[in-house]
């Protein structure tokens, strides 16, 4: 099946999703299409990270706007606050093999991620709140039913701000030691978490309201190469320290974004490491402005649309 047509609804045909508090149904929006391989595996396995959105509200002072690229949208403050994250040292317990090696694990680089994130939450008047990991195989969260494990690795809840990245899904897809992948599946889904407090989460779910396959797989991409380049950004942040890898640190999670393989409606592998190394290069949250970005950084079928055209200009 084309992924492109594979457009969920609030009860899509791939997930029966119960009415939630208030009567507002959860809307899941694919966004990450990744394939994860580890280092030494032959076969690669397909992952997909969902995102859910519940009914979180932003901790920001901005009202959100209908669209992420407006002028007076949460995303343009955000980008115009040119805020640095914290240069952090990070030494998390040691990945070990299981579920409670991984949420220890994860417990600590969230700490790191805390950390690094605040002075650009302070910068734009935004509340740290916390988030949590569930490594359970849960099939059921705050925003609705859990993915089916061959359809999606993990996702991020606004609802209630937590990352569900069931262990049995990643060890499937890497191992239960391939570090890097861990870290920058983690340092992704707070992305999220980043864009769900600033006001970033709200605008991307009104575009996607009522917006045809060709919006909804645009505004979609820009939005999960964000969160990829914001993991950048904190790989950075954390460059100075063994997180990762014990020679050569957070750099060697931003290369296995290189390994996230994913749908052209998603941005694919290309997009996703170049998007990664810009955050790690890039200094501040203004270089992760996926929003204004033209379309042959984005991917996708308006960038393939534009490219034969100018290719068959004089």
């Amino acid at each position: 099946m084309d992924p492109d047509d594979d457009r969920t609804t609030p009860a899509g045909a791939d997930h029966s999703a119960s009415a939630r508090a208030g009567g507002r149904r959860p809307r899941w929006l694919p966004v990450a299409i990744a394939m994860v391989a580890a280092l030494l595996m032959v076969a690669a396995v397909v992952v997909v990270s969902d995102l859910a959105v519940g009914d979180g509200d932003s901790a920001s002072g901005i009202a959100p706007a209908a669209d992420p690229s407006s002028p007076d949208s949460a995303a343009t403050a955000l980008r115009d606050s040119g805020a640095s994250l914290a240069a952090v040292d990070c030494e998390p317990a040691e990945l070990r093999p299981g579920p409670e090696g991984a949420r220890d694990y994860y417990r600590d680089v969230l700490d790191c991620l805390d950390r690094a994130w605040q002075p650009v939450l302070d910068r734009v008047g935004v509340a740290l709140q916390p988030v949590s990991v569930d490594v359970t195989d849960t099939r059921t969260t705050e925003c609705g039913e859990l993915p089916p494990a061959d359809r999606a690795l993990g996702l991020y809840c606004d609802a209630d701000h937590t990352i569900h990245l069931p262990y049995s899904r990643l060890v499937t897809a890497v191992g239960d030691a391939h570090e890097p992948a861990f870290l920058a599946t983690l340092a992704h889904e707070y992305g999220h978490h980043i864009q769900a407090l600033t006001g970033v989460f709200t605008e991307v779910d009104n575009a996607m309201s009522g917006a045809d396959a060709a919006a909804e797989s645009d505004v979609g991409r820009r939005f999960e190469l964000q969160a990829t380049c914001f993991a950048g950004l904190f790989l950075d942040a954390a460059r100075d320290t063994d997180l990762g890898n014990p020679s050569r640190g957070p750099e060697v999670a931003v290369e296995d974004f290189a390994n996230w393989s994913g749908v052209e409606s998603h941005g694919g592998a290309r997009l996703q490491q170049q998007w990664a190394s810009t955050g790690f290069t890039g200094g501040s949250v203004a270089a992760c402005d996926t929003w204004s970005a033209p379309a042959a950084e984005i991917g996708g079928a308006r960038a393939r649309s534009r490219g034969s055209d100018a290719s068959a200009s004089p």
